[in-house]
């Protein structure tokens, strides 16, 4: 459809084209409404029928766009464009439509009269600007191409780069996610580790599904989040709590899918969490953002990480919406505001 459409628009301005040329070689008609003959004699002025004028139009109209057509048309070398040009020109030539010095109408062919400066001078610049227009539209079409083939090239790249981020979310997740687990079978917790598992098939059926899209809605994320937090809060009972607050304004915006997670692992990762200093998480919504934020309680022995879950993060929402995550680390708190995206933006967009 949007290969006919571009061709349909070619059309238009090519007769659009042609009728401008065509006005332009017949000016004198509409200046004196008559046509100046040459001769030895001073050229006498002949009257221009109407009729004669309108024919004689649109038989300059009908070169013209045949010229301007083949000129235009793609894949044929320039040196046929120009030989084809000129038979048709001289074609033409031969069949001009002129008036005789007692109005009558006639052609050069039929009356033996075959060199007429005027008519050779209007064909020629014809001729030409045809030609020229054939050689400036492909150098358009060439650079019009070359542009959306680069662009073509760049979104491929771009989502090349995203597939090998979003790839690294499931080994990640799932290496820690198998460490909880093996924690809760030391403890012989089987009843929470059978729990787990539902969660954690609840957890990876939305990552299956969300692997479709790129953005996800505010309630999507979040509903994901929840059972999420749910594995965590089995892992540290009574010692892990978070408390989401989000504005029902928010709940169709959007964002990429798993933001959400690699933040809230990485809080629990790396910091203490014990009964006498329970850990909390904070999500909230302010100016058209998503705040995650926790305290920074540090581990007596610092926990080592391969560091893909926040890079990965910042990554794909420089490559998804070209705006930058916010991080902070000030006062003890450690806060990551994520940009929200309105529908009407990612509709457009």
């Amino acid at each position: 459809m949007i290969k006919k459409t571009g061709r349909y628009h070619v059309i238009v301005i090519n007769l659009l084209v042609a009728l401008a040329l065509t006005l332009l070689v017949n000016f004198s008609y509409f200046v004196t409404g008559n046509e100046m003959r040459g001769g030895h004699r001073p050229p006498p002025f002949i009257t221009v029928e109407p009729s004669f004028v309108i024919f004689r139009l649109f038989y300059f109209y009908v070169m013209v766009a045949v010229l301007v057509m083949l000129n235009t048309v793609k894949g044929l070398p320039i040196w046929r464009k120009i030989l084809l040009s000129l038979i048709i020109a001289i074609v033409f030539y031969l069949f001009v439509p002129t008036l005789s010095f007692k109005g009558h109408w006639n052609m050069p062919t039929f009356m033996g009269r075959l060199y007429n400066p005027l008519q050779i001078m209007k064909v020629s610049f014809i001729l030409v600007v045809s030609v020229l227009y054939g050689v400036i539209f492909q150098l358009l079409y060439q650079k019009q191409h070359i542009s959306i083939e680069n662009e073509r090239l760049k979104n491929e790249n771009l989502q090349t780069r995203y597939n090998m981020l979003a790839n690294q979310i499931s080994p990640h997740f799932l290496f820690n996610s198998l460490n909880s687990l093996s924690m809760l079978v030391r403890e012989k917790s089987n009843e929470k580790a059978l729990l787990y598992i539902d969660r954690l098939a609840d957890t990876f059926r939305y990552m299956l599904r969300s692997g479709q899209g790129e953005l996800t809605t505010l309630t999507e994320e979040l509903r994901f989040t929840e059972a999420y937090i749910y594995l965590l809060t089995i892992r540290y009972e009574n010692k892990l709590f978070c408390d989401i607050r989000v504005e029902d304004r928010y709940m169709n915006w959007r964002l990429p899918v798993l933001s959400l997670q690699p933040l809230i692992e990485n809080a629990v990762k790396h910091n203490s969490i014990t009964l006498t200093k329970p850990f909390h998480i904070e999500i909230y919504t302010e100016q058209d953002k998503l705040f995650v934020i926790n305290p920074l309680i540090p581990k007596i022995e610092p926990t080592t990480g391969t560091g893909i879950g926040l890079k990965n993060l910042a990554s794909r929402y420089e490559l998804l919406t070209s705006r930058e995550v916010e991080i902070t680390d000030t006062d003890g708190m450690f806060r990551v505001g994520l940009p929200l995206l309105e529908p009407d933006t990612f509709e457009n967009n």
